[in-house]
């Protein structure tokens, strides 16, 4: 028999209801969840165009990636109990609530040095009313819970003005953040005059808890010296350690959100805006795998650099500069005499890496033959050399020959930078089998190879490093700088790791910035003195300082005058500077008189 048409159009709403509910209930906190990581990135990205396009299309993108994500979650637990899924919307939201806050909790700290001060207190306001609205929201659910209640109207409405409140939190505040202008470069001037000849060797993942021992056991005479006759110490490095980022910083004495190299590379978002990119991503998610909708990484930008470097402001100070192999050091045309960007020395050397031009050739007939290489380190590296190894240290001798005979061809150059990367790939293979041979006293046979693989890298620096001391004759002055340092990998557990997975047991991290390495030799340096405290926008102040430069007030470090002794601080009273981006383009100087 036929149903009435009432009956049929009553099972059909009955049966739109129920799959209402079961859909809706799975898809809205997932949706406020991606609602609000679209926001996230906005803040993070202070360069996408926060106009009601872009935000629309982020929020429609992520909330329903999100959403599709919720609701398949749900779905295997309430596809046939719509009042499961009706109950279980208020505690969805109360987690999309709380997860929202906990993520711009989290990302205000990971990334408090790569976002400008203002959208980060903004970010940071916003994690505190999106907590709020979790903590209310859990309340409303979890007595309903208890007691068994149904959500009337007043519930229903306040959880749905919560979830609206926390979008309009977002949007306001990031609404609110509006960068202040950069003040006008005024033209300045400041005297010059005779001072040491500066050299600032960079050595990746060096670290004092290798230089310490090995020096106390007579394997790094140089750095022995430079230990009792100069200054050292550990330098506080930055999180997230991403190299690029923290070489730049050293080298221009500002955090990563001024100079505004981030050392990552930034993804298409035309799906935002026209021309958008997202040049800070959301950590913990594995973002790039999904968030980024399949997009390949753009490659970096040819001078993302936006303030000046050492090797720049000193030409302009009367100090002519020449730079080596520093990360994310674009060559400097007509700053510096001579750079070399760290992509020249890679297998095939990158068109427009070297200034000046004809340098490019000149350079790559320096490049060892890894053959020869081979053969002359075994006696310090042993018979069989693994090819990581090789080839690191084959980058190095590259570098290394290249720079001396520059400084050599180019006396007028009074300051010299040099980064050295092969320390790196030896410490991420072996420090953890150094760290269990010199600390834990371990004698397995792998562990004491790793760490012998350690220490004759540290002794073949010192080398270089005694050298170079060597090869200058008037007054100079050294310093060995490292923006990072290394830790075991699994540290704190050593015995753990050591029965689980041996071979990780033997490798290093540089995961959580562990502290790098500050050593000052030379002219004005106190001998013997302990600098504490350093951090690493410290180096670019202290080193202007220690050649009779007045401190930069735009500078975030500031001057290390532990280091120094007391008649060169009598001497040379410390003395400020609005800042050196306004000065003038460096102008040809007469070649130092020797």
């Amino acid at each position: 028999m036929a149903l009435p048409p009432e009956a049929g159009q009553t099972d059909l709403y009955r049966l739109t209801r129920r799959w209402l509910a079961i859909l809706g209930g799975g898809f809205a906190p997932g949706a406020l969840a991606g609602i609000h990581l679209a926001g996230l990135i906005f803040f993070l990205n202070p360069g996408l165009p926060f106009a009601a396009g872009p935000v629309l299309r982020g929020a429609a993108v992520y909330g329903t990636l999100l959403g599709l994500a919720s609701l398949a979650l749900h779905l295997p637990f309430t596809r046939r109990h719509p009042r499961r899924a009706l109950r279980a919307l208020p505690w969805g939201l109360t987690a999309a609530l709380a997860a929202a806050a906990l993520l711009d909790w989290t990302h205000a700290s990971y990334y408090a040095y790569y976002l400008p001060p203002g959208i980060n207190d903004r970010l940071i306001k916003t994690a505190l009313w999106l907590s709020l609205g979790a903590l209310i929201a859990f309340y409303t659910a979890l007595l309903h819970s208890l007691h068994r209640r149904r959500y009337g109207r007043r519930s229903r409405w306040g959880l749905a003005l919560i979830a609206l409140l926390s979008i309009y939190a977002m949007v306001e505040r990031r609404e609110a953040f509006h960068p202040r202008p950069a003040p006008a470069p005024r033209p300045a001037a400041v005297e010059t005059g005779r001072r040491p000849r500066l050299w600032v060797i960079g050595i990746d993942s060096a670290t004092l808890d290798a230089i310490l021992p090995l020096a106390g056991q007579g394997r790094l005479p140089f750095l022995a010296s430079v230990l009792q006759n100069g200054a050292y110490g550990r330098l506080e490095s930055l999180s997230p350690a991403r190299r690029d980022a923290l070489w730049t910083t050293l080298a221009t004495g500002k955090y990563p959100f001024k100079h505004g190299v981030n050392g990552q590379r930034p993804y298409p978002a035309g799906f935002l805006a026209p021309g958008g990119e997202l040049r800070l991503l959301p950590t913990g998610l594995s973002f790039r795998r999904w968030g980024t909708l399949g997009q390949e990484p753009l490659p970096p930008p040819p001078h993302p650099r936006k303030t000046l470097a050492l090797w720049e402001i000193l030409p302009r100070l009367g100090v002519p500069a020449g730079v080596c192999g520093w990360p994310a050091a674009e060559p400097a045309h007509g700053e510096a005499v001579f750079a070399l960007a760290d992509r020249y020395f890679q297998p095939t050397p990158e068109p427009a890496s070297a200034w000046p031009a004809d340098l490019f050739d000149r350079g790559l007939l320096f490049r060892p033959n890894a053959r020869d290489l081979e053969t002359s380190l075994r006696g310090r590296f042993g018979p069989r050399l693994p090819r990581s190894l090789l080839e690191s240290l084959a980058g190095d001798a590259w570098r290394e020959a290249l720079t001396l005979s520059l400084a050599d061809q180019s006396p007028q150059v009074e300051a010299m930078f040099l980064v050295l990367p092969g320390l790196r790939e030896v410490s991420r293979e072996s420090f953890g089998g150094f760290s269990r041979v010199q600390f834990d006293g371990a004698k397995g046979s792998a562990a004491r190879a790793a760490a012998d693989r350690v220490t004759a890298y540290y002794v073949q620096l010192d080398a270089f490093l005694g050298e170079v001391w060597a090869h200058e004759k008037g007054p100079h002055l050294l310093a060995v700088v490292s923006a990072y340092g290394a830790n075991p990998k699994g540290a704190g557990w050593p015995r753990l790791w050591q029965g689980v997975a041996p071979e990780t047991a033997l490798a290093g991290s540089f995961a959580d910035a562990p502290d790098g390495v500050l050593l000052l030799y030379g002219e004005g340096i106190r001998p013997g003195a302990l600098v504490t405290g350093a951090q690493l926008e410290d180096v670019a102040p202290t080193l202007l300082y220690g050649l009779g430069f007045p401190v930069a007030r735009d500078l975030d470090g500031q001057v290390l005058t532990s280091a120094f002794d007391k008649g060169f601080l009598a001497r040379n009273p410390l003395t400020f500077f609005p800042s050196y981006e306004g000065l003038a383009p460096a102008m040809e100087r007469p070649e130092r008189q020797n």
